[in-house]
């Protein structure tokens, strides 16, 4: 019996070698597919595996996780059911089309997405999803579908940058914002999408030169004369109203935009940014019976890996849209599968499987159902607790100050309501840091020093994730940033699992801002020790 049971050892063992190479090979090609089909922001570096976000595709559970503003590394859950999903397609795509099983499962995401934030109920008007790769995209998109629409230009009206994203004005205005498309072709970043289509972009800020906020009335003037001088040229105008943007605001204020809306009539569509998502579906859904267009990314609050977008259209926009031809340069960015049925903009589009698109989404996809599990009185209690302590600690703490906010304000969507909404509760917080010595400011430079020795590799040591410094104010000639500490769905998934679970979350964001207020003394001391030496 020895005899058999070692002659039959080395089988054995061969098979487990090659189920083992074969788990590691489907991993590989999994990973390679989580930062594929996007631009080169999806490029992760060959020594240290990250992209310039400094996120890489593989779950990294050990790290202090409160970043999400910016970027997310994907979860060991979500990592663990797009894994099961993968090996599912792989054995499904060796004897079926890859196009086709595409097309059925990226047109299922799409419901998916839809029956979450409940909109595809037979009684309710359809919604109409497009799906992009990326938040930037979808602000292209918009600008494709509504340019040229009649004999009339559009012009697009954005936040500053600093408070949406980098290449945000320059979609908005129709224009190829990186180098790079889905499809990896290169592109001359800055040129026309089409030449002719005469798109403008013109910004506003909702912050002073030192980082405060300007007046409601104020942004409302500005914008108000904006539109008016459109008008009197003859264009059309999108207004792009962000609800969160990076630092938490929802700007400009919706009792501006309704009253916008009411003097302008159909000279002024209205897109919602909600790429942050950190809105409510029942907020989704208000937005959408008001007629406007509300952009979405799994990337943030979800957590998902970074590039997955969508544009919910209302009846009215889809009625639009749904007969509008596209420069056919969009056909490197998209395929027609990411676009309703029946729109004659797929016409343009190639068959075109990005399984990456696929695979991001199924993960922020399985994020926003766990996050919907709960019950949303919990979902208050954990939101409120974070909120209160990392205010009272960025408030209190003498190496810290807050950047300016103020609520987020949506009566002209419910109403008066006593009832505490979890959208209402901020789950970003920004904040400059000061040096405890002398009291002053960092630079926007030694902000960033600081952001990144946090993102760090250390020995044994958690990296801690904050949101990237955005650009905010000046202080004097001196360039200031903010740093960002965010709840992310999957960080409220686990603090609502019990008040313990909560105490955790909160602890370890006292963790993050303790290691960032000692980065920030280290930074002040070597600059102090680098101009001795050069005096």
């Amino acid at each position: 019996m020895q005899q058999v049971a070692d002659d039959r050892t080395p089988d054995k063992n061969a098979t487990t070698g090659a189920l083992s190479k074969q788990r590691s090979e489907a991993r590989d090609a999994l990973l390679k597919h989580l930062v594929s089909g996007g631009d080169e922001r999806l490029d992760c570096d060959p020594l240290t595996g990250l992209n310039m976000y400094g996120y890489g595709p593989a779950p990294r559970p050990e790290d202090l996780a409160f970043g999400s503003s910016t970027a997310s590394t994907i979860s060991a859950a979500a990592f663990a059911a797009v894994e099961s999903y993968y090996a599912d397609l792989r054995r499904e795509m060796e004897t079926s089309s890859p196009t086709a099983v595409y097309d059925r499962e990226i047109g299922r995401g799409r419901e998916d997405l839809l029956r979450l934030l409940g909109l595809n109920q037979a009684s309710a008007p359809r919604i109409d999803a497009i799906l992009a790769t990326s938040g930037t995209d979808i602000h292209l998109f918009s600008a494709a579908l509504l340019a040229g629409e009649d004999e009339r230009a559009l012009m697009t009206i954005t936040l500053m940058g600093n408070e949406t994203g980098s290449g945000v004005m320059t979609a908005s205005a129709g224009r190829h914002f990186m180098s790079r498309v889905s499809s990896a072709r290169s592109v001359a970043k800055g040129e026309e999408l089409r030449v002719g289509d005469a798109t403008r972009n013109a910004t506003i800020a909702v912050r002073n030169k030192d980082g405060s906020l300007r007046a409601d009335n104020e942004v409302e003037e500005e914008l108000r004369g904006l539109i008016e001088l459109a008008r009197a040229a003859g264009l059309r105008c999108l207004l792009v109203v962000t609800d969160v943007s990076k630092t938490s605001l929802l700007a400009p204020s919706l009792e501006t935009v309704m009253r916008l809306k009411e003097r302008f009539g159909t000279v002024l569509d209205i897109m919602i940014d909600a790429c942050q998502f950190r809105l409510s579906a029942a907020t989704i859904r208000a937005y959408l019976a008001h007629g406007f267009m509300v952009a979405l990314t799994g990337s943030k609050f979800l957590a998902g890996p970074i590039f997955s977008g969508a544009l919910l259209c209302p009846p009215q926009m889809s009625q639009r849209f749904k007969s509008r031809a596209l420069p056919g340069a969009l056909a490197d960015y998209c395929g027609k599968a990411e676009w309703p049925e029946s729109w004659a903009a797929r016409n343009i589009l190639p068959e075109r499987a990005n399984l990456g698109l696929l695979l991001r989404w199924k993960a922020a996809l399985f994020e926003l159902g766990c996050f919907l599990d709960i019950p949303e009185d919990r979902v208050v209690t954990v939101l409120s607790a974070f909120a209160e302590a990392v205010s009272d600690r960025l408030a209190n703490d003498p190496a810290f100050e807050p950047l300016q906010s103020r609520r987020l304000e949506r009566r002209e969507l419910w109403g008066a309501s006593s009832a505490l909404r979890w959208d209402e509760i901020p789950s970003i917080f920004s904040f400059y840091l000061r040096n405890c010595t002398d009291g002053a400011m960092l630079t926007a430079a030694e902000m960033a020093a600081v952001y990144k020795e946090l993102a760090v590799e250390g020995d044994g040591v958690a990296l801690a994730r904050l949101g990237q410094p955005v650009r905010c104010a000046d202080f004097g000639d001196v360039p200031a940033s903010a740093l960002r500490i965010c709840l992310s769905a999957p960080l409220v998934v686990a603090a609502s699992k019990s008040d313990e679970a909560l105490a955790a979350v909160v602890a370890h964001a006292m963790q993050v801002l303790d290691r960032t207020a000692e980065a920030a003394a280290r930074q002040r001391q070597g600059n102090a020790k680098d101009m001795r030496r050069s005096a």
